[in-house]
């Protein structure tokens, strides 16, 4: 439910892998579900689904835009662009039974964490993410947690992928028939169980050690705006 690709007009710097390799990938693992979340584009199209459909995987259109500025949210199966879900107010004006938001890594250092924001708006969201950015001794998803118990939100675990050496750490069961409103139901419904993985120390400092310097050095060109609106035309 969280994950990025070379297509992502900010991540492709440091994603080497293209939506197919990823669902390629996802599939040989045993998913069944994905959502590849570029910031602030919707890759999703009718060919990239059937192409993950042939392999057994349930492809839900997502992104991770930026709200009030730099904070990160994800949306699910909204239908326009990033430019109508950038405050909390437009998401809510555009939420539906069929749509789904959760709040990712919210109390995680950064500029792009929700922090207070999530607190304070706890109605905007159905969701909360418990990161599979979890190190052993440093756990930035404790707050997330104790806030998800005591309002009573679903909690749904995903990796934030950037790198194909993270799938099938961190995971969630969606207890759901195999299609986008039924899967979006069951996680606003709790229906839901959770496995996160911690990574090591070597694994998170390679982590961003690889990320800062392929951020100075990227792996792929800039996605060209006009190529993907040609390729992954609006649905």
């Amino acid at each position: 439910m969280h994950a990025h690709c070379s297509l992502d007009p900010v991540d492709y710097k440091i994603c080497r892998y293209s939506p197919e390799k990823l669902i390629e990938m996802t599939a040989k693992f045993g998913y069944e579900v994905l959502s590849i979340t570029c910031h602030n584009r919707d890759i999703w199209t009718a060919e990239l689904a059937d192409y993950a459909e042939s392999l057994g995987i349930t492809l839900i259109p997502g992104m991770e835009v930026s709200v009030e500025g730099t904070r990160h949210v994800l949306v699910y199966n909204f239908h326009g662009g990033s430019e109508n879900l950038d405050t909390l107010s437009k998401i809510d004006n555009r939420s539906e039974q069929d749509t789904l938001v959760i709040a990712p890594h919210s109390f995680f250092p950064g500029s792009s964490c929700l922090r207070r924001l999530l607190e304070n708006n706890l109605d905007s969201f159905d969701a909360i993410e418990c990161s599979g950015f979890l190190i052993r001794g440093i756990d930035f998803n404790r707050k997330s947690i104790a806030i998800a118990r005591k309002s009573g939100k679903p909690l749904v675990a995903c990796g934030d992928i950037h790198y194909l050496w993270q799938l099938n750490r961190t995971v969630t069961w969606i207890y759901a028939e195999p299609n986008v409103s039924s899967i979006l139901h069951a996680i606003k419904q709790g229906m839901v169980r959770i496995r996160v993985t911690p990574i090591s120390w070597f694994e998170a400092i390679k982590w961003w050690a690889t990320t800062r310097w392929r951020h100075a050095f990227p792996v792929n060109p800039a996605p060209p705006k006009h190529a993907l609106n040609k390729l992954f035309p609006a649905r």
